[in-house]
Order: C-alpha cells, then sequence, then structure tokens
C-alpha cells in the first residue's frame, strides 16, 4: 500500500511537471529570452530527473516525501532565475507545488514547504536584481516588491485552503470509512442470520436463474441434486414455479414433492423501481416433519384407543355387575326366574351394543352431532335404568320438555354420557341411608338440561377440582374414566357439564345441550 502511494507521488509531479513545461513551450513563453534561456532549462530538467532517479532509487530516501518536495521548490527557482525571475512565467509553480503537497505531506509539513517556497522565490528574486541592477534601478525594486507580496500571500493562502480541504477530506474519509464498517457489520450479521436460519432462501434474476443461495438451502438440495451446481441454473430445474410470475406477485406457502421429499415453499416476487427484478424463495423441507406427524397422529389414535378400552372396561364392568347380581339372585331363589333371565339378557345385549359402539369408536365410525329428537333417547335410557333398581330405591323423572324439541347431539356418545351419570349416581347411593335418584329434563334459556340428582354420600370438597380429570375416580372400584370421557363427548357436541355437591347429602349433575331455534345454535 505504501509502495503503490510513493509511486503514485512521483509519477504524478514528474507528470505534472512535464505537461506544464511542454504547454509553456507550446505558447511561447519565453518570448525574447527564449532563445538564452532553452538551453539552461533543459539542462536543469535533465538534471532534476537524474536526481529524482537517484532518489528514488535509495531505498532509505524513497519515502521521505518533504525533502524531494523541498528539492522541487529549489528546482522551481532555478527555472524561474534562468527565465527572467520576476518577470518569468513560471512563477505558478510554486503554486502548483504547494496544491500537490497538500495531498501528501501533513499540514505542519506543508506550512514548512511553503516557507521554503517563499524563501526560495524571494532569494530568486533578490539575486535577479542584484545581477541586473545596472537595468532595472533602485527605484525597480520597489516595482518588484508588488508581486513578491503578492506570491508571499498566495502561497500560505493555498497552503490555508488546502489544509482546510484536506481536513474536511479526512473528516469525509473517516466518516466514509465509519459508513463502510457500520455497512460491513450490518452485512456479516445479515449473512450470519440468512446463514443460521433454519429454511433454505434463495433469490434470482429477472431470467429466474438464481444468483444466491444460504448454507441450509445448499444442504437441502444437495440432498435431491448431489451432483448439480445450483448457482446459476434456472429455478424451474428445481421448483415447479408454472406460470406462477405471470399471475401473481406472491405465492403462500405449498407443499411439493420432489424425488419423495416434501417441502414447503414460498415465493415472492422482487421489484425495483416498478421493474420485475427476480423472486425470493423461501423453503423448507418437511420430509421428517410429515413423518413425526404421521407417528404423532399414530400415537393419538393410540392413546383414544387407550381410553376408550378404558370407557369399554367401565361399561363391561357395570354388566358384569349386574349379571353377578341376577345370577346371585337365582341361585338364593330370592327374585322370580323369569324377571332375573330377563335382566341377564339385556345385559348381554347391552355388552353386545357396547362391543360395537367400541368398534364404531376405534375406526372413528361415529355421526356428527346434529339436531335431532331427544326425547326418545331419553325415554329409552330411563326404561333400561330402571330394570337396574331394586326396591329399596326410590326413582323420579320429571319431564318438562315438548315432543317435538330438537337438541344438537350424537346419540351413541350422549347414550354413554346420560347412562355413566346415572350408573355413578346409583353407586353413590350404596353407602347411603335414604335411596333417592330424580331425573329431570327441562328447558333453560338455550340449552336443554339434563340433570340427575342423588342423595349419596356426595364429593369430598377435596376432590371436585379432579372430578373430570382422566383415571381419578371417587369410588374405590372405579376406574376414573367415565366422567372424564363424558366431558369430552359434551364439549364435542358444543354443550357443557357441571355439578354441585355436598358430602354426606349427594349430588346434582347436569348437561346442557343446545336446543334448536331462535335462542339456540
Amino acid at each position: 500500500m505504501i509502495e503503490r502511494r510513493l509511486i503514485n507521488f512521483y509519477t504524478s509531479r514528474l507528470f505534472t511537471f512535464l505537461v506544464f513545461f511542454l504547454v509553456i513551450f507550446i505558447f511561447n513563453a519565453f518570448k525574447e529570452q527564449q532563445g538564452k534561456s532553452i538551453l539552461p532549462v533543459a539542462l536543469a530538467i535533465v538534471l532534476y530527473g537524474v536526481i529524482n532517479f537517484v532518489y528514488y532509487r535509495i531505498k532509505k530516501l524513497r519515502e521521505k516525501i518533504v525533502p524531494i518536495l523541498v528539492l522541487d521548490a529549489i528546482f522551481i527557482s532555478l527555472i524561474v532565475f534562468f527565465t527572467g525571475g520576476v518577470k518569468s512565467n513560471f512563477h505558478i509553480l510554486y503554486l502548483i507545488l504547494i496544491v500537490f503537497a497538500g495531498f501528501y505531506v501533513e499540514t505542519i509539513h506543508l506550512y514548512f514547504l511553503a516557507t521554503v517556497s517563499v524563501i526560495c522565490f524571494m532569494l530568486t528574486v533578490a539575486l535577479t536584481f542584484f545581477i541586473h541592477s545596472n537595468q532595472f534601478g533602485l527605484s525597480s525594486f520597489y516595482s518588484i516588491s508588488y508581486p513578491v507580496a503578492v506570491y508571499f500571500v498566495a502561497i500560505y493562502a493555498i497552503a490555508l485552503i488546502i489544509t482546510r480541504i484536506n481536513k474536511r477530506a479526512k473528516k469525509l474519509k473517516y466518516e466514509l470509512i465509519k459508513k463502510e464498517k457500520e455497512i460491513e457489520k450490518v452485512t456479516r450479521l445479515k449473512n450470519k442470520i440468512v446463514d443460521t436460519i433454519t429454511s433454505g432462501i434463495i433469490t434470482t434474476d429477472e431470467n429466474l436463474k438464481i444468483n444466491y443461495i444460504n448454507p441450509q438451502g445448499e444442504n437441502f438440495l444437495k440432498k435431491i441434486y448431489p451432483d448439480k451446481k445450483i448457482l446459476g441454473i434456472n429455478l424451474k430445474e428445481l421448483f415447479p414455479v408454472h406460470d406462477f410470475v405471470d399471475r401473481l406477485d406472491f405465492l403462500d406457502r405449498y407443499v411439493v414433492e420432489i424425488k419423495d421429499r416434501l417441502f414447503g415453499v414460498s415465493i415472492v416476487k422482487l421489484f425495483s423501481d416498478n421493474k420485475f427484478n427476480g423472486l425470493l424463495v423461501v423453503f423448507q423441507d418437511l420430509t421428517e416433519i410429515k413423518k413425526m406427524e404421521k407417528k404423532a397422529q399414530f400415537k393419538d389414535k393410540m392413546s383414544e384407543l387407550g381410553e376408550l378400552s378404558a370407557s369399554f372396561a367401565h361399561e363391561f364392568r357395570n354388566s358384569l355387575a349386574s349379571i353377578k347380581g341376577a345370577i346371585q339372585l337365582l341361585k338364593e331363589g330370592k327374585e322370580m326366574d323369569t324377571e332375573l333371565i330377563q335382566v341377564v339378557e339385556n345385559e348381554i345385549n347391552r355388552l353386545s351394543n357396547e362391543i360395537n359402539d367400541f368398534l364404531r369408536f376405534a375406526r372413528k365410525d361415529y355421526q356428527s352431532p346434529e339436531y335431532s329428537y331427544i326425547l326418545p333417547l331419553i325415554r329409552e335410557i330411563i326404561e333400561d335404568f330402571k330394570t337396574r333398581l331394586d326396591k329399596s330405591i326410590r326413582f323420579e323423572y320429571v319431564e318438562e320438555i315438548g315432543e317435538k324439541t330438537k337438541v344438537f347431539f350424537e346419540s351413541v356418545r350422549l347414550k354413554k354420557v346420560f347412562f355413566n351419570l346415572l350408573m355413578n349416581a346409583l353407586k353413590a347411593l350404596e353407602q347411603a341411608e335414604e335411596k333417592k335418584i330424580v331425573v329431570r329434563l327441562y328447558e333453560k334459556r338455550q340449552y336443554i338440561i339434563f340433570e340427575v340428582e342423588d342423595s349419596g354420600v356426595g364429593i369430598k370438597d377435596i376432590d371436585k377440582s379432579k372430578i373430570f380429570e382422566p383415571y381419578y375416580s371417587g369410588f374405590s372400584k372405579g376406574i376414573g374414566i367415565g366422567l372424564a370421557l363424558s366431558k369430552t363427548f359434551i364439549d364435542e357436541m358444543d354443550g357443557k357439564i357441571d355439578f354441585d355437591s355436598e358430602e354426606g347429602k349427594g349430588s346434582i349433575f347436569r348437561v346442557y345441550l343446545l336446543k334448536e331455534g331462535e335462542n339456540g345454535r
């Protein structure tokens, strides 16, 4: 860098002086004295060239710019002396020297060179005056003082102006370097962000040729095109962009399959001065994500199957308990055989239905909720439940809705919910002195409410917050899946389920289902 600066310094100064001399000779600057002056000037130029060459060849002197500039001032003085002194046309070389030096030396050195130039000019003029004193006369001395003073002021003024310009230039250079560093820093940060982003990024020119791709994008595409050079190829060779460029400015993320790998791709048009300038493509390899989604779906399905199995076991246990009780009574001969046989038959049919329902749930083979008449289903459940009650239990059913009332539900799941609430009420009576179950069906605002009240043991305050959690049961032999599934099923029908309970006095469970009508769904 320093060597280049020195070469520029030496070549530019020689070029400047030679051009100036050439112009002077062309325009006949020497006039009458040209014939007498040309030989000394030519010899001075040759001598000066030799001095510069020797000076440049000495490595220790080469980097010392100020001494060679002082030699320039002396050389200019010789030229001025041989071309007429104060009347010479070469005075301007002093000003050119100061301007030229201002680009290469510090301020203090520039003022030093200005002082040397002024001294050299004054000595040259004084020497010329004393040599030609008989020609000029004493009065002429005052006449030459004016140009000396003018050049004195001009040289220092030029030095001052150049110093100010240099300071301004250095400040601008410093600010420029600072801005360049900031831009470089931002560019490095941008590149770092782009390089570390998990998505692939591609930009193209207006002909859709790829001119940039980040490392992550290269990693993605190398799995598909291991031997293909990505930069410079047309985007259509990688992604099927079709006629997107002609139709849309933005293409939202879409999934495309390339050689057994799935990519999510988003494409945006880039414009400069309202002119299409290329595309920005952001893409992500979704192959592993899709595999994980399939695994998650499988796990969800298995988890759901586990819950359904628990539900099936719950219902199966209820039916087995009824069958066992009927058989025990048959052995003891405490009931009519035909009635007990009917109970067993009903429970066997119920188990068969449970198995069918279980298979339907496992295959997701059930209907979506819809508005339908609910009374036939409720009455069927109530009649089935009555067969499980012994004479010690007082049962009431209160129906306060019209025959044509339609409710938003799905029959298979709702039947499980209602039957589970009734069986829980029955279990709650096992340790109760007064055994009573009341079922109410009534309207309230936009809902039809199915309410089951029992006079059983109630629910402890500490257990109320966990009553709908899976695998939590308030019964010693319970699985803890019935209420959890009931809440899930009711939520799927856009309904609600809640309860009130007091320990030792009983519980009330309510199911809220949307009814059809202006206040309904």
